[in-house]
């Protein structure tokens, strides 16, 4: 094989060599060097046509309120935002008279029927998650809600209702009694007296237990134990019950009546405490010269709500969207349009822009309350110790003594 191809590739170089003597002299020239010829790249392929996205399967959520005219409006307007967000959802309202909610709500959804979500008031809540009828919303984000707000609609270990809206006790001040705040309840107690003259009172102070229970917190004390027995037989129960003494000595001088918000109307009163669902009257009273103080160290007051409910009986998507739509409820931007169309609207988002400055205040003042108390076992509490603050203040009955006895009242009814 190899002797064959010398001799070939020598005849060739014979050859060649003849042709050159034959032809004229030619300047010679580099061949390129071998490159082997570059391959043909493939044609590219078309890319593959992108499947489109799968649409979100439509839900439709129920909600129940009785809300006010404003509110409903607000109420509309947080909707189609959301919508308009989530175009497979769709929200369907029911208006319903308040008297007549709570009645209708319990028929329906004890029959597996009713709305997917129910606006109501904030002590109902325990009742019906004890009868089955509304969910926990743990898992709902509650990111910069007032903590005291979130804490009315913690029960048995759940969140069985969340707070769309404050409302609650406050301290009211005429700055033209009472120029500054009170930094302390003994600061209060000796600018009232001071200013206390004539018709004209430093400070006229509700001693009724609704309007003073969370005094108690103040004092460092409380009510309840968290499983319902009670709490207030202590040094602090002791010291609030002389506070409220106190309250009576600067010239309060009956229970749950409106002579403190009539005088203070008047512009006879520097210090009132009352619900703020009175700032209407008082602001049209008293004008430039109205203001809600923080509370002094030593009081308090109960933060309420209007509370948002899941029912037991929102399953699968329905109940997912229902979530997320309170959720949405407590957003800033929710809560600010709830704040633009009623103008008695506190938000229970703490980062909404307020520029009412008694909207303001008020919404300062709740980040010191205390949590309006829903549990069933409240039921036991109001005879008892409606009873303890009458014998101490009216009848001077010895503090310890009234506490034991009231004390054994409740644990007697919490028995029944």
């Amino acid at each position: 094989m190899k002797n064959k191809l010398f001799g070939l590739l020598a005849l060739l170089v014979v050859a060649s060599l003849v042709l050159a003597a034959c032809g004229p002299t030619a300047t010679p020239s580099e061949e390129p060097a071998g490159e082997e010829p570059a391959a043909e790249e493939p044609p590219a392929e078309e890319p593959a046509a992108e499947e489109p996205a799968e649409e979100a399967a439509p839900v439709t959520v129920t909600l129940w309120h009785s809300l006010k005219d404003s509110e409903t409006a607000g109420l509309n307007e947080i909707i189609n935002a959301y919508t308009a967000e989530n175009p497979n959802v769709t929200i369907e309202t029911l208006f319903v008279p308040f008297d007549d909610l709570r009645n209708k709500y319990e028929t329906a959804a004890a029959t597996g029927e009713g709305p997917d979500i129910l606006i109501g008031a904030d002590d109902w809540g325990p009742a019906l998650y004890d009868a089955l009828l509304v969910a926990d919303l743990s898992d709902v984000p509650t990111d910069n809600v007032n903590a005291a707000a979130l804490a009315v609609g913690q029960y048995n270990d759940a969140q069985v209702e969340l707070p769309y809206v404050l409302k609650g006790v406050v301290l009211f001040r005429n700055t033209a009694i009472q120029p500054e705040p009170a930094a302390s309840w003994d600061d209060l107690k000796a600018k009232a007296q001071a200013a206390t003259s004539g018709d004209t009172y430093g400070a006229l102070l509700e001693i009724g237990n609704f309007f003073s229970f969370a005094h108690l917190y103040g004092q460092g004390g409380a009510l309840m134990n968290a499983d319902g027995t009670p709490a207030f037989n202590t040094e602090a129960g002791a010291a609030w019950l002389a506070m409220l003494a106190d309250f009576k000595a600067l010239g309060a001088d009956s229970w749950y009546s409106d002579n403190d918000i009539n005088l203070f109307k008047e512009g006879k009163v520097g210090w009132v405490i009352d619900g703020t669902w009175n700032l209407a009257g008082f602001s049209e009273a008293l004008g430039d010269n109205l203001a809600i103080d923080p509370w002094p160290a030593g009081m308090s007051g109960f933060v309420q709500t209007g509370a948002i409910m899941l029912s037991a009986n929102a399953e699968g998507d329905a109940a997912l969207v229902a979530k997320g739509f309170i959720g949405y409820l407590l957003t800033s931007e929710a809560q600010a349009a709830f704040y633009a169309s009623d103008d008695a609207f506190i938000p229970s988002n703490t980062t909404v822009a307020v520029d009412d400055p008694l909207r303001a205040q008020a919404l300062a003042a709740f980040g010191g309350g205390t949590a309006w108390i829903v549990t069933p076992a409240m039921g036991s509490y109001w005879g008892p110790t409606e009873t303890l603050i009458k014998t101490v203040i009216d009848e001077g009955t010895d503090i310890t003594e009234a506490l034991n006895t009231a004390e054994q009242a409740v644990l007697d009814s919490l028995s029944q």
